[in-house]
């Protein structure tokens, strides 16, 4: 049960994710609509949808989740001035979460991060990423195992899907190409939080209306805050691994303790009863031999 706690504590704070820009900046919110609204959002997003399904992108981030992302975009849009060219059911349709931002940017990174946990609920029930949710899966049923499990075990579990590629991250072609197959031996799950910042910038300048800063030298660039999101995210799954790994390896040196002490005690006492039991029978032999014969009736 403490385990279980332990997961949902990690999962709901990765819910606080993700937002890079800042509220001064100009919006993406004009993508939603003509020039003379005479298109519904709804309709404009199923049309940049349907444009979106033939982008090579769409193995790092599929249509349904860039739908979703643009949806998001749609929420917080119709809560601010651009409301006035919003239906209704826009306006009052609101999901819960998303992030408060008017940048599309911050709504595609959304998306990706959560896939990339391999947490459907987390991911706005979209499908996960296939290397996170194996991932995912695999340490949830260590997590929620009766037994323990060695340290070293875990950690050389979870290192194969950390491990950074460094040669094939060099080039986002290679890295989206590798999205087609899930193999952490040539692109690990480490890999593709390394990269998603450039390639979300990627999918972001086709769409996108705002100009964004994207450099290392800029303190508040897209680039650096996007970063920040993605090592914090990785530090505190990284938190939660050795979280894991001290509980289990705890749990089977307790589970052992507890087999050798049942084990100990049980030998133990069955052999004092079976030294007690050959006492008694020796007491009673020892009796019978010194009785006399008991008296027959004719003598």
């Amino acid at each position: 049960m403490q385990m279980k706690k332990t997961i949902l504590t990690i999962t709901i704070i990765s819910l606080g994710l993700i937002q890079v820009t800042f509220a001064s900046l100009s919006n993406d919110c004009n993508i939603l609509t003509d020039k003379k609204n005479t298109i519904p959002i709804d309709k404009m997003i199923e049309g940049m949808v349907n444009g979106y399904g033939a982008k090579w992108y769409a193995d790092v981030l599929p249509a349904e989740a860039f739908k979703k992302a643009l949806t998001n975009l749609k929420v917080y849009c119709c809560t601010q001035s651009f409301k006035k060219y919003c239906s209704a059911d826009d306006i009052n349709n609101k999901t819960t979460y998303y992030p408060k931002s008017a940048i599309l940017f911050d709504h595609l990174l959304d998306v990706a991060i959560r896939r990339l946990d391999g947490i459907t609920w987390l991911a706005y029930n979209l499908s996960p990423d296939p290397t996170g949710l194996e991932r995912r899966t695999k340490i949830t049923e260590i997590a929620n195992s009766a037994t323990g499990m060695v340290a070293k075990k875990i950690e050389n579990l979870y290192t194969g899907y950390r491990e950074w590629h460094i040669r094939t991250t060099m080039n986002t072609g290679t890295v989206i190409a590798g999205y087609k197959t899930n193999n952490i031996a040539t692109l690990s799950l480490g890999d593709k939080y390394n990269t998603i910042c450039q390639i979300v910038k990627e999918i972001y300048n086709t769409y996108a209306s705002s100009a964004i800063i994207w450099s290392d030298i800029e303190a508040n660039s897209f680039l650096n805050g996007c970063k920040r999101l993605v090592k914090e995210r990785i530090e505190r799954e990284n938190g939660y691994v050795k979280i894991l790994m001290v509980q289990k390896s705890n749990q089977l040196l307790d589970e052992g303790t507890k087999a050798y002490t049942k084990t100990y005690f049980v030998q133990e006492k069955l052999m004092a009863l079976w030294n007690l039991i050959a006492k008694v029978k020796d007491v009673f032999e020892t009796i019978i031999q010194q009785s006399p014969a008991s008296k027959t009736c004719s003598t």
